[in-house]
């Protein structure tokens, strides 16, 4: 299996914070309003941080 290389590492755990953060502001917004929701705060948060790892585990190690 290939590594992601740095600059692709970087676009995908920037599209997963930018994403995840518009699902929180949604959440948050819809149990301030009528709506329940089945997702609880956070829970996009934490499978983020998960992915965010896995990554992370397949990016290819810097030379430095």
């Amino acid at each position: 299996m290939k590594k992601f290389n740095e600059f692709e590492k970087v676009l995908i755990v920037d599209a997963l914070n930018y994403y995840v953060a518009n699902l929180e502001t949604e959440i948050e917004a819809a149990s301030k309003g009528d709506r329940n929701t089945i997702i609880a705060p956070g829970y996009y948060t934490m499978v983020k941080n998960e992915l965010i790892d896995k990554v992370e585990s397949l990016t290819k190690k810097s030379k430095r």
